[in-house]
């Protein structure tokens, strides 16, 4: 008798965007000259999301504060508008690697995730009561791990996957080095 658990049988992918959703009738098109106000800019302006004071505290295991969490929020927000690729400061290395704004997004939407400001989680779209827990933040990571390995989620950009796992590492551990650089570097 096979159960969920059997582990013999074939691991299901999610299903891709397309059959999940009707296709649209038209992407909406930046006019020449218009700068994107905000990651999700091309479907139209959003306002900039303004952080809850009511939000308590941090999730679980995060060692950083909050004010390091805001400000990597922000540097990141600063260089997906930019239109310039992310600079990425590898650990073993001294210099600075060019990632795809999609690395910017990915550093973005965790943070502001972490934050409190998003009510749904980077990659699997996931909701939870906030602050979150030890669990549902390593969950993110592991779902980051899962689509750069090629085991789930083929329809996540890997810079943005690669982005959400460097980001929960580095906030959930104090010697990791930050995956955006402050802007004022």
């Amino acid at each position: 008798m096979a159960s969920n658990s059997d582990p013999w049988r074939p691991r299901q992918l999610h299903p891709s965007i397309e059959d999940a959703m009707p296709p649209a009738t038209g992407k909406p098109t930046i006019l020449p000259g218009v700068t994107p106000s905000w990651p999700g800019h091309e479907y139209g302006r959003t306002p900039i999301p303004a952080p809850a004071p009511s939000t308590p505290g941090l999730p679980g295991g995060v060692l950083r504060t909050r004010a390091e969490l805001e400000a990597l929020r922000d540097d990141a927000a600063r260089q997906f508008h930019a239109g310039e690729p992310a600079r990425v400061q590898l650990d073993e290395d001294e210099y600075e690697v060019r990632r795809p704004g999609t690395f910017a997004q990915g550093v973005w939407a965790v943070s502001a995730c972490l934050l409190g400001e998003l009510q749904s989680a980077p990659i699997s779209g996931e909701t939870h009561d906030y602050p979150y827990t030890v669990r549902q933040v390593g969950r993110e990571e592991i779902h980051g791990v899962d689509r750069l390995e090629g085991n789930d989620w083929p329809d996540i950009d890997r810079d943005y996957a690669l982005a959400v796992r460097d980001t929960v590492r580095w906030a959930t551990s104090a010697w990791k080095n930050r995956p955006v650089p402050p802007a004022a570097a």
